[in-house]
């Protein structure tokens, strides 16, 4: 799945922005994962311009490849959020140990991406 930024917002208070560290406009982004939580906006999980994987509002982007990753599963939890990403991501502490640069989760994460990206 692939989208376009077409605008650029605080993620905070929605306010329209002119520039963004994260995101460009006009800028091409693979969706890593698609996050709905119970009551809030859907968010796409893109490598922002920083380099950082990073969800976004999806209200910020247009479609450009509707094709669903083949590694994605759905994480459901009743009353909370519904997740696509790769199953691997979705396991308990996951996160956690890539931002502390566990070089496990690290490669795991790298190596789902880069799956993604030849999609």
């Amino acid at each position: 799945m692939k989208v376009r930024c077409i605008k650029l917002l605080d993620e905070s208070t929605g306010d329209t922005l002119e520039t963004s560290s994260w995101l460009s406009l006009e800028s091409v982004y693979h969706v890593l994962s698609v996050n709905m939580e119970d009551g809030a906006a859907v968010k796409f999980q893109l490598m922002s311009d920083n380099g950082t994987p990073a969800f976004h509002n999806a209200n910020q982007f247009e479609i450009v490849s509707n094709i669903i990753p083949a590694r994605w599963v759905i994480n459901f939890v009743a009353g909370s959020h519904v997740e696509l990403s790769p199953k691997l991501w979705s396991e308990p502490g996951f996160w956690e140990s890539y931002f502390d640069g566990e070089p496990e989760a690290v490669s795991l994460f790298d190596t789902e991406k880069e799956i993604i990206f030849q999609e």
